[in-house]
């Protein structure tokens, strides 16, 4: 049997603009506005991806601000309305339908092979699934175990997700910050209704099997000490860019959740501890593959703004905790600790979030 590759895809970014992106997250070597314009560009490896994953989580937080807090706000997974919000005005960050969109144009321009997918979030607070509302890629590389043509799953859109990219194995593990692990299983889809039928003989209709095949899942698992927890599934067919549009709607209304009515808010950056010889003598030390860690875990930050609460963690410590008593304070968190709302005022802010269910409510 002929293995089937991906099709190296053309990109929507030109020249200019996708070195535009590499500046904007200070890809290694094009930090410098004027070098970015003339450096070379990277190669189309799993180092390579391994560090744009890294410097696309390190860029762009995880939010969906604008519905809250911006007059006419609005969550669009147009490509060039994701552009000029990012990288042109570079007003902060987004979600999975609009980072991990512009994410795959890189990886088009950089000449990768992938297959964007999509998948359900699991709701640790419903116990539920969701429709089809996130999307990641499936990137198709030289594996890092044989050599072989494999998969590795590659998001920048979850959140509280993986910092590298996943080798798309059953059972397979990596670390993600301090003790934390993440997993992916392969098994049947969340809710899936089919059964073992009882009545039926060793000859399996082949239309009846294909069906039952296609019910496969892939579920990308966290660890955090205690035990393994979903994040979300994904199934390995196809998606397009018209798939992301019909998705963002459901997750972009003024009603959704829970994208309207809260506020999330997820970023990364390096500790101010980060030293970079440090990074790469702990990455040796733990026997870390060097492709898939351009920084050791331990020097990853991460900060939180979940509703009424804002979180720092490096590594398993939890360095800050803090209860937000009114929507300013929370409006100058977002300001100050996050860079983001940079081109709304804090009167705007507070006007436009005043009637909407992600207003802060502890004082209600």
């Amino acid at each position: 049997m002929v293995a089937m590759r991906p099709k190296q895809q053309p990109s929507w970014l030109d020249e200019t603009q996708a070195r535009a992106v590499l500046h904007t997250i200070s890809f290694p070597g094009f930090e410098d506005e004027q070098t970015s314009k003339t450096a070379p560009l990277p190669a189309a490896t799993l180092s390579t991806l391994s560090t744009l994953q890294m410097r696309f989580l390190l860029t762009f937080p995880f939010e969906s601000l604008s519905l809250s807090y911006e007059p006419n706000g609005r969550m669009s997974s147009q490509l060039a309305h994701i552009y000029s919000r990012l990288i042109t005005h570079r007003h902060g960050g987004g979600y999975c339908l609009q980072i991990n969109v512009l994410y795959r144009e890189v990886l088009s321009f950089l000449g990768f092979r992938y297959v964007g997918v999509l998948g359900r979030v699991f709701s640790p607070m419903s116990g539920e699934w969701t429709g089809f509302s996130h999307s990641a890629t499936l990137v198709y590389l030289p594996s890092h175990v044989d050599g072989k043509g494999a998969y590795y799953l590659s998001d920048v859109g979850f959140g509280s997700g993986p910092l590298r990219p996943m080798f798309l194995r059953d059972g397979w593990e990596e670390r993600g910050r301090g003790s934390d692990r993440f997993r992916l299983v392969k098994g049947v889809q969340p809710k899936s209704t089919l059964e073992p039928d009882p009545n039926s003989s060793e000859e399996v209709d082949p239309e009846v099997k294909a069906v039952a095949v296609t019910q496969t899942a892939w579920i990308l698992q966290n660890h955090k000490g205690r035990e393994w927890e979903k994040c979300y599934s994904f199934h390995p067919f196809e998606c397009n860019l018209s798939d992301c549009h019909t998705a963002n709607y459901g997750t972009s209304h003024p009603g959704s959740v829970p994208f309207a009515v809260m506020i999330i808010v997820v970023a990364y950056r390096l500790a101010s501890h980060f030293d970079a010889e440090k990074s790469s003598e702990l990455v040796k030390q733990d026997g870390l593959h060097e492709d898939l860690h351009p920084y050791h875990p331990s020097m990853v930050e991460q900060r939180m703004i979940v509703d009424d609460k804002f979180i720092v963690k490096v590594g398993d410590e939890q360095t800050v905790f803090k209860i937000i008593e009114t929507e300013e304070e929370r409006v100058r968190l977002l300001k100050d600790e996050f860079g983001l709302l940079g081109h709304v005022t804090t009167e705007e802010a507070l006007a436009t979030i005043k009637d909407k269910p992600s207003r802060l409510k502890s004082k209600e």
